[in-house]
Parts: C-alpha cells; structure tokens; sequence
C-alpha cells in the first residue's frame, strides 16, 4: 500500500474532518493531551515564539497510536438487527439499535456529532436529532446508514494505516 507522508500540524486537520478525538490519540500514545493537542494545533510557544513542535520519541509514540487506532477500527463492525427494526408510518424501517451500537462502540475515539455528519452525510441539525432521546427521529437509523458507517469505518482505518507523520 502507499504510504501518504503528512506534517503533523496537517492531522489534525483530518482528525477534525472525520471526528477522531485527540484524547484518543493520547491516551492510546501516551503522550498528555495538552501538549499533543498544541502541537497538533501549530500553536507558538510563548516562553520562546517558536511553533510548538513533537520530540522524535513523540512522534514515534504518535504514529504508532494511529496505527493502534486502525487495528482497533478494523475490528469494530456495526450490525443492522431486523429484529428490533422500527416501522414509522410512511414505511422507513430503522434500527435505534443501531446507534447504541455506534455510540458504545466508537463513542471513545471519535466526536459522535462529527463521526453522523461525516459518515451519513447529514447536517448538523439532523445529526444532532438522531442523537437526542426527545426528538422525533431519535435512532433513525437505516440499513444503508449502517453500511456507510461500517464504510466510513474501513476508509478511516485504511488511511490512519498508511500516513506517515513528518515534523514539517
């Protein structure tokens, strides 16, 4: 496979597209999730102006979390039960199941609003009402939601697998 060679001031840019959080990436490296998250951010050090930047030995630690957090992806699949499908009266069949599955499941190492929005391809809004215990479309989930989100969660995998973090 071909590895993608990406600065780690540009992870976190994908780790904030697809939901992945930083406290997964700390706590499955190691390294505090206060410095992770400055140099991630690029942030300027204020004792001496420079961009905050990773040790060779974080780095490594860093990249070996990604890889971690794959292997764990690889192996998380979420299931569309039939037997606990919901009818709704214009004839949408989902499964709130499915969403407890995704929320206990992928809940600690990605934002859930983020992970709905990406993977589903909704809004805010409705990512937001999928989650909420007092709206009407609380669990919505489909058969198709479920094969994008098992979809998103290969591409994330595949791709945490093969980038290779630089320090510029």
């Amino acid at each position: 496979m071909r590895e993608i060679r990406i600065p780690v001031t540009r992870l976190k840019h994908y780790l904030d597209e697809v939901g992945i959080t930083v406290t997964a990436l700390s706590e499955l490296s190691g390294i505090n999730l206060v410095h992770l998250h400055k140099c991630l951010a690029g942030e300027v050090d204020i004792r001496n102006g420079a961009v905050r930047t990773m040790s060779d030995t974080n780095l490594s630690l860093l990249q070996e979390a990604l890889h971690q957090l794959s292997l764990k992806l690889q192996h998380i699949f979420i299931f569309y039960n039939t037997d606990l499908e919901v009818v709704k009266r214009n004839g949408s069949r989902y499964c709130p199941d499915s969403l407890e599955q995704i929320k206990s499941q992928l809940s600690s190492y990605f934002n859930m609003l983020t992970l709905l929005q990406y993977a589903l391809g909704c809004n805010r809004s409705k990512a937001r009402n999928l989650q909420d215990k007092h709206s009407a479309s609380y669990g919505n989930i489909s058969q198709e939601d479920v094969d994008r989100v098992n979809l998103f969660l290969a591409e994330v995998s595949t791709r945490l697998d093969v980038i290779i973090l630089t320090k510029a």
